[in-house]
């Protein structure tokens, strides 16, 4: 169970990430440092996320 938790955790930190990146993009644009940031940082945890569960695509 408590690998279950740690998938949500995952899940719910992407999103926040997620939505703070939409939020900075749409006020200071994508070319932004901030903006920039947040996408590396949201691309750090989708790796992490997709290396705990070990998917593989086809």
């Amino acid at each position: 169970m408590k690998g279950v938790q740690v998938v949500h955790n995952c899940k719910l930190e992407i999103e926040r990430v997620r939505e703070q990146l939409i939020q900075v993009a749409e006020e200071y644009g994508m070319n932004a440092e901030g903006t920039i940031e947040l996408s590396r940082k949201l691309d750090v945890l989708i790796n992490e996320f997709n290396e705990k569960n070990e998917i593989k695509l086809p």
